[in-house]
């Protein structure tokens, strides 16, 4: 075979994105299976499978050689080490040398980097990269030598096969990451301070390089003598030696005179993670090429534990996060496209909802913009912590007419079999306005009726409707609910009872719900069980059409909506009523109450978030000012309603914008139960601001 390049990884534009090829030596025409199988499964699944390099995949497009050696592995050098580890006096004991594509030499010797150039690599190396991937930013040497051994820096990096990942990604920490070794082999160190982020010899607490990453109670130092861990002092029983931070002598290859951060990084050990040291520095510098941002946050029930995890969703990627009721640990990284072939894009449209039925959230993705034409994906639990494509519907799906640029989909049970359906709405791209029924079979949809222009009762769909889902009767299938304020001469509600045969209208209020005064243009509704009686309710609100602002609440009698309450200018306890007032229902309390957030960052001198509880009748408000502890709250904020611990309601939200994700805790009030900037991390002391 020829001489060749594949793009294993495209994650975004050169120039974008950090350009990593790897190339192997010492591989035969014969040998390429081998070789691409030991990139598939020790860099993108080990390497790229694993802590940092999993969370921070998005930054990095992988390329791979292939070249054709005459002969099967590489040449092999040993050397006589006259019994020390100084290279400066060894001579070479013997040598067999075999023509490879590289010339590289395997020498298995420390001392020697267990590895190193032939007189020709260097060149040969240079042509290939000009003549394949002339932008790499990072080199990966393969050697078909079943020996053990890595050595690297200067962005190049060369192993055996004969290693693990976990080799791999050391030598990426020195040319990726910049550190230096922390494992000591002889040696005292004399010189100053250096550059090397993860190395220093200063011992002031205020003035050490990781200060921030040190527990005042740990002494500094905080391990003395050749190599030393944790041996000032009684070592905490829960200390940990890859997280917790201090000052541990040994480092750089020296056994004294210098100091490492941790006991055990992975510069040290290989296996272990990187350090906070060392992971901090190495996210905020690839962090402006990964593209990872706040904006596209979502929750749901990802991994059965019944609290409320975290998907992440940004330009071409997705992450996963699992809620371990202390903070979140990622699982996945979806990067370009996940198993199946689903292909991430700005654009993508997201719905999370349990849609076979097991208790655990998948994920529908619709994409109207960026392709040639419009895609809906399901993706479920590939049963590793991740996601896998299941059904893909390209352009259609049958008996629909073609999928559009503004489809959208609402989540909803139709049919009460436990198994999230969708409602697919489209007031925009044809001559009339359509509704689907798309009933879930657990691993894909199909059309059960499609309405066309009309469901009949309701008079006319009409581009301005808004459409509501919620079981407005208690038998377990959600209901429709649809608002059109812009249409008509006056505005209309209609109530739409899920059955076999697909929609039937209950109830229509032409102009007014009793009680409410008259439906105007601006009416916002929003729904859920605000009595606790299985059925779902309607709040609404206005804050435009009049001269103060309006808050009713309106119970479902299964067939209709009765008035309870309505709030002329203010709930008690928010303040006053305004304009652009914003509401999330949510069982805040935890009592099977539907209760209301309530959000409003623009008529006042500063934002406020309320919690606006109902005692089945009647809401009874409270609210924070511009600041919920460290988070500063900011118009440029959103909310997902979630249960981020394990007790009953979801009296959380996850509040996020580009830059900073937070977990506010609303049971009792207001407090901020975890704050994350640029990215989530649980640091064991200090963080990374």
């Amino acid at each position: 075979m020829a001489d060749s390049m594949i793009v294993l990884r495209n994650a975004g534009p050169p120039g974008t994105k950090r350009n990593i090829v790897v190339l192997g030596d010492g591989f035969t025409a014969a040998d390429q299976a081998t070789y691409n199988q030991w990139v598939d499964t020790t860099l993108i699944k080990g390497v790229f499978g694993h802590d940092y390099y999993s969370e921070d995949a998005s930054a990095y497009n992988i390329y791979r050689i292939n070249l054709e050696s005459v002969d099967s592995g590489v040449s092999t050098r040993t050397y006589d080490e006259k019994g020390t580890i100084d290279p400066s006096d060894d001579t070479i004991a013997a040598e067999t040398m075999r023509n490879t594509a590289l010339g590289m030499i395997f020498n298995g010797s420390w001392s020697h980097c267990w590895l190193e150039y032939g007189t020709n690599t260097e060149a040969l190396l240079q042509a290939a990269i000009n003549k394949w991937v002339p932008d790499a930013n990072e080199i990966l040497v393969v050697l078909n030598n079943p020996g053990i051994g890595g050595c690297g820096g200067g962005g190049r990096a060369h192993v055996s096969v004969g290693v693990d990942w976990t080799v791999i990604a050391h030598e990426f920490g020195h040319g990726i990451g910049g550190f230096a070794d922390e494992y000591s082999v002889t040696g005292n160190y004399t010189d100053g301070e250096q550059s090397w982020i993860n190395l220093t010899t200063l011992t002031d607490r205020a003035t050490t390089k990781w200060h921030q990453f040190i527990d005042p109670t740990t002494p500094l130092p905080t391990g003395v003598g050749s190599g030393a861990n944790y041996n000032q002092g009684t070592r905490p029983a829960t200390w940990s030696s890859n997280f917790d931070g201090g000052l541990f002598e040994g480092g750089g290859t020296m056994n004294t005179g210098i100091y490492r951060p941790v006991e055990n990084c992975r510069m040290n050990g290989n296996t272990p993670e990187y350090c906070p040291v060392c992971y901090t520095s190495i996210k905020t510098n690839r962090d402006h090429e990964t593209d990872h941002h706040f904006r596209g946050a979502h929750a749901g029930y990802f991994f059965g534990s019944g609290r409320s995890d975290a998907l992440l969703h940004h330009g071409t990627s997705i992450q996963l996060f699992r809620n371990d009721g202390t903070g979140f640990t990622h699982t996945f990284s979806g990067v370009e496209r996940v198993p199946g072939s689903w292909q991430f894009k700005p654009n993508d449209q997201i719905v999370v909802g349990d849609f076979n039925g097991d208790g655990i959230d998948e994920v529908v993705v619709f994409n109207g913009v960026d392709w040639v034409m419009p895609y809906l994906g399901l993706l479920v639990s590939d049963g590793a912590g991740g996601l896998k494509l299941v059904a893909r519907y390209d352009g259609d799906i049958p008996g629909w007419g073609g999928f559009a640029k503004n489809d959208r989909f609402l989540k909803a049970d139709l049919n009460g079999d436990g198994k999230d359906d969708l409602i697919v709405v489209n007031g925009d791209d044809w001559s009339m306005t359509y509704v689907g029924l798309l009933r879930s079979t657990g691993t894909g949809f199909y059309l059960t009726n499609r309405y066309d222009g009309d469901i009949p009762g309701w008079g006319g769909l009409a581009r301005h409707d808004q459409f509501f889902v919620g079981d407005l009767n208690g038998d377990s299938k959600d209901d429709l609910v649809i608002f059109n304020g812009d249409d008509w001469s006056m505005a209309y509600v209609g109530l739409f009872r899920s059955q076999a045969s697909g929609l039937n209208m209950t109830t229509r209020y032409d102009g007014d719900i009793p009680g409410w005064g008259g439906l105007a243009r601006h009416d916002k509704l929003f729904l859920g069980d605000f009595d606790g009686d299985g059925r779902c309710d309607v709040y609404i609100f206005n804050g435009d059409d009049w001269s103060m602002s309006y808050l009713g609440m309106f119970r479902s009698s299964g067939s209709g909506l009765a008035y309870v309450r309505r709030y002329d200018g203010d709930v008690p306890g928010w303040g006053g009523l305004a304009r652009h007032d914003q509401f999330i229902a949510a069982d805040i309390d935890g009592n099977g109450r539907c209760d209301l957030w309530a959000w409003n960052y623009q008529d006042w001198s500063e934002e406020y978030l309320g919690r606006m509880i109902s005692s089945g009748t009647g809401l009874s408000a409270s609210f924070a000012g511009d600041w919920v502890g460290e988070w500063n709250l900011g118009s440029a904020d959103a909310f997902e309603v979630a249960r981020f611990g394990g007790k009953s309601g979801q009296p959380h939200l996850y509040v996020h914008n580009t830059d900073w994700f937070g977990v506010i805790n609303g049971r009792r009030g207001f407090s901020l139960d975890r704050i994350y900037y640029r990215w989530i991390h649980t640091y064991r002391y200090g963080r990374n601001w």
